[in-house]
């Protein structure tokens, strides 16, 4: 058996391409998700719709009190990078966001409320048949806690529209403070 040189580690040369790679590819991902943010932004504004995300500041703060390097780690995943993106897109053009806890997303049936069972990535629900994919159990289920979040305000938001009566002297639509709703279940 040949043995494998590790030479190249102090090879400088080659440790500044390796680099110059990573920076690429951080790039690739930073890039992309600013692009998919603006186009999930944009649609929601023109449909005059929410963004509904789940609200992943507990799971990255209790990681980064565990791990250092498993919060390193996790700062780098896409997912991470396009819900900044989006939270940020929605703030510059004022596109309500609704931050949704994710516990029990992934294990209630959002049929039945009862608790899921796994076959793999495959769902199913012992008391109602309910089948489906972890990824759609998991929307469907932020949706509904998007809804119930709503659900108080639904019958304000048509009874005391918003006229130039009710706005401040002198102001316009586009003075309007940021009206991002920050909803937590």
């Amino acid at each position: 058996m040949i043995g494998h040189s590790y030479a190249w580690r102090r090879n400088r040369k080659w440790l500044d391409i390796i680099e110059a790679l990573h920076r690429r590819s951080r790039n690739i991902v930073v890039d992309w998700s600013r692009k998919t943010a603006k186009y999930v932004v944009l649609k929601a504004k023109r449909t005059k719709s929410a963004i509904v995300l789940e609200d992943l500041e507990k799971l990255w703060f209790n990681t980064s009190q565990k791990s250092s390097s498993l919060a390193n780690k996790l700062s780098r995943f896409a997912y991470r990078k396009i819900q900044v993106a989006i939270i940020t897109k929605t703030v510059e053009y004022n596109v309500p966001l609704i931050l949704v806890n994710p516990r029990n997303t992934l294990t209630t049936c959002p049929r039945c409320e009862a608790k899921l069972s796994y076959n793999h990535r495959l769902a199913i629900c012992r008391n109602c048949g309910f089948i489906a994919d972890r990824d759609i159990i998991g929307a469907i289920n932020i949706y509904l806690k998007a809804i119930q979040a709503l659900a108080p305000r639904l019958g304000s938001w048509s009874t005391y529209p918003m006229t130039n009566e009710n706005r401040a002297k002198g102001g316009s639509p586009k003075d309007e403070p940021m009206t991002v709703l920050y909803t937590f279940i």
